[in-house]
């Protein structure tokens, strides 16, 4: 059974790099000569699991342990050896309210963890992970569908933060939700940049435009954090000389 000591807010072994694999098997990679690549990564998507829409995040172990302190905070925690790894499920009793339970669940491995969040008991939450067949990797977690009439699998986003930069949102074209325009961009050495006002989403944020670079074969969107740098013109030079590839499996 894998267990997770109290840590630190901070406290946490990620492991970052430069690439990581993402669900369905690709690889994204991050290239550039002033890219931090220290904190960890993280992937999002959605599926149909036995008729019932869901979301997933991929993330680095520990994550859990993280949520559950200091976002979705549980009322009891219930844990399990399963699959080869643990089985976490915090649930949420909302006792003065008429709502039902809500719970975050959790497989975690060695090194990632699979999450996702429901309102309902949560008795049939080995159904859904069972749904999948998942392999823990030092580079990401893969999540693969036991059948076609079990899940439908939707396209991933990945995340990335980098230090005093921003967080990346990074999707492969064609698939990206980011609308990338049909006007001609800022040329960078990999790709093509353009910026994204954020309107009233820039309040607390370092910067009031998040910036969208197109390169071959990925979409990256850089969203700017509340203790990022405001100065432009280190984030474009950072930009200029960043790589992004997604490699399909």
């Amino acid at each position: 059974m894998i267990t997770s000591p109290p840590r630190g807010r901070y406290d946490w072994p990620w492991r970052g790099g430069p690439s990581f694999v993402t669900p369905d098997g690709s690889r994204v990679l991050l290239q550039g000569p002033a890219v931090d690549v220290s904190r960890p990564w993280s992937c999002d998507f959605t599926a149909l699991v036995r008729g019932t829409r869901r979301s997933f995040t991929v993330a680095e172990a520990g994550a859990y342990d993280w949520h559950s302190t200091y976002t979705t905070i549980p009322d009891r925690t219930l844990r399990q050896p399963y699959r080869g790894g643990e089985l976490i499920t915090g649930i949420r009793d909302n006792p003065a309210r008429p709502e039902p339970p809500d719970y975050r669940a959790a497989w975690r491995g060695q090194w990632f963890e699979l999450h996702t969040r429901a309102s309902g008991a949560p008795d049939g939450v080995t159904a859904i992970f069972d749904a999948f067949r998942l392999t823990d990797t030092p580079l990401g977690m893969l999540v693969a569908p036991r059948s076609a009439g079990q899940v439908q699998a939707e396209p991933v986003r990945v995340a990335k933060e980098v230090p005093r930069i921003g967080y990346l949102m990074i999707e492969r074209p064609g698939t990206t939700q980011v609308t990338v325009p049909d006007f001609r961009g800022l040329p960078t050495r990999h790709g093509e940049l353009w910026r994204q006002p954020l309107g009233p989403g820039a309040q607390g944020r370092a910067r009031p435009d998040a910036l969208v670079l197109a390169t071959p074969t990925a979409v990256i969107r850089l969203v700017p954090g509340p203790t990022d740098t405001p100065d432009a013109n280190q984030v474009l030079a950072f930009l200029h000389e960043l790589n992004v590839t997604w490699e399909s499996p």
